[in-house]
């Protein structure tokens, strides 16, 4: 079974600027996922997809030099992330190269662990039929989710609102950590895009800290702290 991890780390990030090589517990941000996808011993290749020479040369000295850029069309803040993933694929299988499993993990995913990565491999490799997606739990039910309306807040199911919470459907969310893919569906892909019927893997909500924000940032920054002084 041949597999590949990709990491996205485009040059061009907006909100948190050149988050992907930012320095986070002392290392520039991507080496702490690097670490952990070469700790797994799974991957037959580690990809950083960047389009950033820089970037190229940072994973590079943590032992994972990319053999190519990304392409410039697919390196915008539009390109969807499974549209690079698909477009790597291509890229490896025109040097010779095709996988059967693809794990795509996040550049600022920095509490993941290698255990992680493996027990979800497990998990997809099982089944094959739909990919797996980490996710983390939200803490409150659908039906007790607010939303704004009118200026006021109101619960997405108000008929429900009195229910016990353990009657109600538990809510996930996008943990920003890591998905996995049969790589033959996703070469056969033509929109990005179109969204996907995925399997859970559930994720602990300290690990799963999506970085989109210099709020998010801070918030790993002092968990990262807190995990230290234990």
């Amino acid at each position: 079974m041949k597999r590949i991890a990709i990491i996205p780390a485009r040059g061009g990030s907006k909100r948190i600027p050149r988050k992907n090589v930012r320095p986070f517990a002392g290392k520039p941000a991507l080496t702490h996922i690097l670490a952990a996808a070469e700790a797994s011993g799974l991957f037959d290749v580690i990809h950083v997809s960047t389009d950033d020479p820089d970037i190229a040369a940072i994973a590079g000295a943590a032992g994972h030099p990319p053999e190519f850029l990304r392409a410039p069309q697919i390196a915008d803040d539009f390109a969807p992330i499974r549209a690079v993933v698909s477009w790597t694929l291509r890229e490896y299988e025109r040097r010779g190269q095709a996988f059967e499993t693809a794990a795509l993990l996040y550049a600022t995913a920095f509490f993941v662990e290698p255990r992680d990565i493996s027990a979800a491999i497990t998990d997809f490799e099982a089944h094959r039929t739909h990919p797996v997606l980490a996710v983390a739990e939200v803490g409150s039910p659908i039906e007790k989710l607010f939303i704004e309306k009118d200026g006021y807040l109101q619960t997405a199911d108000e008929a429900q609102f009195g229910k016990r919470t353990q009657d109600l459907t538990p809510a996930y969310r996008d943990a920003g950590a890591f998905s996995i893919f049969a790589a033959p569906s996703l070469l056969a892909e033509t929109d990005g895009s179109a969204p996907l019927h995925f399997r859970p893997f559930l994720l602990d909500r300290l690990k799963a800290i999506d970085i989109d924000t210099e709020d998010d940032w801070a918030f790993a920054e002092r968990l990262h702290a807190a995990r230290i002084m234990t």
